[in-house]
């Protein structure tokens, strides 16, 4: 039997619709299913095939920030990442060389939207703190794989997986602090006043990132190394920091975070005490004059190890008298968890759904 052209091109025509056809009732019936029910996921016993698009923990900094997250150098945002790994994405926003000015004008880009109208100008001379309302505290336990998502589905900024910002640390202060000449220099009143903005975008009901389910965590900068930045200045490769000028930062810091009810990680005062710590020890041996005994030894070994005294002790947390080296970064991490622990019990890492891939 031989077919007409005509009937071939039918029979192909039909085909194709067939097969078309069949693929879009499979994909359609595909995505229908709801991946954050568990009722519609395939499961082998206690273990469940699910992608929950997690919630989000966003740091915005400076350079510290930045490299936070460089694994070689022991980032804090590195630790942070492997400790809330399957429970938050842990979103890095650190620009390096910017002060809060600079953040203030890319601040709008950095944070979600959660309202489609413009900037509202009911920001100016109000802020959420000043009423009866306490933005940033949750009501409960947190679901990590809640729905209702503020974060925008489609967006170059930030993952489509995305679903809530849980949790926003705002961490600048060390260009802030340069001395007054210097690039990132910034007026203490005017460091002040770009803090507690980046507080109203979040917490204010007239702002465009509406969210007063997040909460807010400052750090204040790290103490300055003045001369491991005078080496580096030799250089021409680093601005000159005073420390006095790094603490009346780190200051505003505390005092803006009391003011608009949000905790902070004091991390200058952490770095000094320390520092200062390892220096009175540091006269211990001097005291126990030239005895060649143990524990004289062990003391003098331990004091060596904890104190430089090319630096003032300071390379013991920092790479060049700004930026926070290995053990800096653990320093950063550790406080930041203790106060994520205090403050937000309910953010406490839990164990992951162990899940195998589907077949």
């Amino acid at each position: 039997m031989v077919l007409s052209r005509t009937t071939v091109r039918v029979l192909v025509v039909a085909a194709v619709v067939t097969l078309f056809t069949f693929n879009y009732i499979y994909i359609t019936s595909w995505a229908s299913n709801d991946l954050s029910s568990t009722s519609s996921i395939p499961s082998s016993g206690d273990m469940t095939y699910e992608y929950p698009g997690y919630d989000v923990l966003l740091a915005f900094g400076d350079s510290i920030t930045q490299i936070g997250d460089d694994p070689n150098n022991g980032g804090y945002l590195a630790h942070l990442t492997r400790h809330y790994e399957r429970q938050m994405d842990v979103l890095n926003r650190g620009f390096a060389g910017y002060n809060t000015t600079g953040a203030r004008a890319i601040v709008h880009r950095v944070l979600p939207k959660t309202r489609s109208n413009t900037r509202s100008s009911a920001l100016s001379g109000w802020y959420p703190w000043q009423s009866s309302s306490k933005p940033g505290k949750s009501t409960g336990p947190v679901i990590y794989n809640s729905t209702g998502s503020i974060w925008p589905s489609r967006n170059s900024h930030f993952p489509s997986s995305a679903r809530k910002l849980q949790l926003c640390i705002i961490f600048f202060g060390a260009n802030d602090a340069q001395a007054e000449g210097e690039a990132g220099h910034n007026p203490i009143e005017k460091y002040a006043e770009d803090l507690r903005y980046f507080v109203s975008l979040l917490w204010s009901p007239g702002s465009e990132h509406y969210s007063p389910d997040t909460r807010i965590l400052f750090i204040t900068p790290p103490a300055s190394g003045e001369l491991m930045i005078k080496a580096k200045m030799r250089s021409g490769h680093m601005p000159m920091i005073r420390n006095k000028d790094t603490k009346a930062c780190a200051e505003v810091v505390k005092k803006v975070a009391t003011e608009v009810g949000a905790p902070y990680v004091d991390l200058y005062s952490a770095m000094e005490n320390r520092v200062h710590s390892a220096n009175k020890r540091a006269e211990i041996p001097n005291k126990l004059g030239t005895s060649n005994s143990t524990s004289a030894g062990k003391v003098e070994s331990t004091v060596q190890a904890a104190k430089s005294g090319k630096y003032g002790g300071y390379d013991q947390f920092l790479i060049d008298g700004i930026h926070l080296n290995p053990a800096g970064n653990k320093l950063l991490f550790d406080l930041v968890v203790a106060e994520i622990n205090k403050n937000w019990p309910e953010l406490k890492p839990s164990s992951p759904v162990l899940a195998k891939p589907p077949k």
